[in-house]
This record gives C-alpha cells, sequence and structure tokens, in this order.
C-alpha cells in the first residue's frame, strides 16, 4: 500500500535503511526495558501484511517477553490474520484506520478514491475484507481497541460523516466501548 501522505513511505519503502531493527533487537528491548512501559503497539506501514506464521511467532515471543498489553495497527486489508489474532489471544487489542466510507463507496465508480487514498484498486472482496475488520474490531469491544479516521485533505467532510455514523451505528450494534477517533491529517516533512 502506499497511503496518501504515508509518513513510513520515504524512510522504509522508497529507500532501504542502512540500518533497521530486527525482531531480536526488539525481543532484548523488552527483557531489557520492557518493565518501564505498559504497553507495546506493533504499528507498519502494514504489519499484517507478513506471513501469519511469521505475525504469529512474534507476537508469542512478546507475549513471554512481556507483561503488559499488545495493540497491533493495521488498514484492515488482512480480516482472518485479524480474527486469528483474536481467537488466539495474541493481541489485547487491534487500532484499526478506516480510511474511507468503504459501505456507500462503489467499486468501479469511486476506484480512484480508493487508489489516491490507500494506494490500492478495489475490489467487491477487498472492499468486503475492510468492512468486516471494522466489525471484528467494534464486535471484540475492549477500550483497547479503537477505530480511527485520519482526516485526509483531498476528502470532503461528508465522507468523514459517513464513516462517524457507520463506527457508531455498528458500536450501538455491538453495545461496544470501541473509541472512535478522527485525527488531523499531518504533513510529512520531506
Amino acid at each position: 500500500m502506499k497511503c496518501f501522505g504515508c509518513l513510513n513511505y520515504n524512510e522504509i519503502i522508497a529507500s532501504t535503511p542502512k540500518e533497521y531493527k530486527t525482531t531480536d533487537d526488539l525481543y532484548d528491548y523488552l527483557k531489557k526495558s520492557g518493565y518501564l512501559f505498559d504497553a507495546v503497539m506493533i504499528s507498519g506501514g502494514e504489519f499484517l501484511k507478513n506471513p501469519l506464521d511469521e505475525i504469529r511467532a512474534l507476537l508469542q515471543k512478546v507475549r513471554t517477553l512481556f507483561n503488559g498489553k499488545i495493540i497491533v495497527t493495521t488498514s484492515g486489508i488482512y480480516y482472518q490474520k485479524i480474527r486469528t489474532l483474536y481467537e488466539e489471544n495474541l493481541v489485547d487489542g487491534i487500532h484499526i484506520d478506516m480510511k474511507l466510507p468503504y459501505h456507500v463507496l462503489d467499486v468501479k465508480e469511486d476506484a480512484q478514491i480508493y487508489k489516491d487514498i490507500m494506494g490500492v484498486t478495489p475490489s467487491k472482496k477487498l472492499v468486503d475484507q475492510l468492512i468486516a475488520s471494522v466489525d471484528a474490531v467494534i464486535e471484540h469491544n475492549s477500550i483497547l481497541d479503537q477505530v480511527r479516521t485520519v482526516r485526509y485533505p483531498l476528502l470532503e467532510e461528508a465522507f468523514f460523516t459517513e464513516i462517524r455514523h457507520f463506527v457508531e451505528d455498528r458500536k450501538a450494534y455491538y453495545e461496544s466501548v470501541v473509541p472512535y477517533f478522527l485525527n488531523d491529517f499531518i504533513y510529512s516533512e520531506s
């Protein structure tokens, strides 16, 4: 993916870093300093893009080394992986970025909006996955979960209103306490 204004793109994707942290670096850090904080947030790009066996192994190891909460951030493209993380108790919460009002956009007519905001070509299957992922997070019903949206400057206010209505309706359906946030767009300095 290459979402609009991605803060990670130039640093991680466009040019390969000369040095980067490994999983062993993470484990070592948790062994030495994990007592200093109460949560670990694993973010990306899109962390769930990795093979499920690698995700599982990393999160299981973090669970053995760290007594705090584990939170993963995602766009929601990998619905089945989200389900697995919850079912196998590999995470305490998921922060999902609902980038567009998927439920009201047409896959063909609104394809350019998906490309502009998410950097992907939409399909019915993709949209179904995104909606199911948001539902899964809301249904999980933990204060450690959250649904959030970035106020992308390319979009009109009606997009954000529609997303908020969708989230609030799903929260009411599941009697869920999952918080929703509309975050300002931050321009990258590069």
